[in-house]
């Protein structure tokens, strides 16, 4: 019977392995695999070690490294000419992102949906298209992050991409594929982003913002400010 089926639909042992691999590798880039991410593959599970935070106390980024989280959703943005962006999106509202050049990963980082501001479309566009910029929004040359507990605490974000004397810097666009665990077919995500970094005190490590006017593509739109570090491969047991 499975050989008549091949037969009608001209599926060989190779098609049918090639369809099988690229069902293991969802959401991820053509020719990659999950093993050129440790490991972190749609409804895998890592857990990052990054327990050397906690000695720094200037940080407003907080993790804990002791439990494995369930990657539940995979977004893939193609940056073209080689470049990728891969986003593992896990089960505590946070995400690693993965840096890829010519199939190569180069970093990554770890970001939390730090502060998210639900806007309307008459907001979102007023964010994206006004004439007027405003110090402190989305391109602006510096940005400042208030902690969400009560401490009151802020810091101050230097803008990374665009030109640096500019006071303001169009965001960068990103079209991003999404996949998650209960569909099979992508939906289409569109970020306006900019990213911001400054240094944690005492540390050699950055702390980044990347600061994201998103369009979900459902008729939901958001400014969302994503608090973040970096990651070392050597931090992440993926399984």
């Amino acid at each position: 019977m499975f050989k008549t089926l091949k037969s009608l639909f001209g599926a060989s042992d190779d098609t049918a392995q090639a369809e099988s691999k690229a069902t293991f590798n969802a959401g991820l880039p053509l020719g990659m695999t999950s093993e050129d991410f440790e490991g972190l593959r749609l409804d895998g599970r890592v857990k990052i070690a990054l327990a050397e935070l906690s000695a720094f106390p200037d940080t407003l980024f907080g993790w804990s490294s002791e439990p494995y989280h369930h990657v539940a959703a995979v977004g893939h943005v193609d940056l073209g000419q080689g470049a990728h962006l891969v986003r593992f999106y896990l089960d505590n509202d946070t995400w690693l992102q993965a840096n890829v050049e010519n199939q190569q990963v180069v970093e990554y980082k770890l970001f939390d949906f730090y502060r998210v501001t639900h806007l309307s479309d008459v907001e979102f566009d007023a964010l994206i298209n006004a004439d007027d910029k405003k110090a402190g929004e989305l391109g602006a040359q510096s940005i400042t992050v208030e902690a969400t507990d009560t401490s009151g605490r802020e810091c101050q974000y230097q803008r990374v991409w665009g030109d640096e004397a500019s006071l303001w810097s169009p965001p960068v666009l990103l079209e991003e594929q999404v996949m998650t665990t209960e569909s099979v077919m992508t939906r289409s995500v569109t970020h306006h982003a900019m990213l911001y970094e400054r240094q944690i005190e005492g540390s050699e490590r950055m702390e980044y913002v990347l600061l994201n006017a998103e369009n979900d593509g459902e008729g939901g739109f958001m400014l969302v400010q994503n608090l973040g570090v970096d990651v070392t491969s050597v931090d992440i047991d993926a399984i």
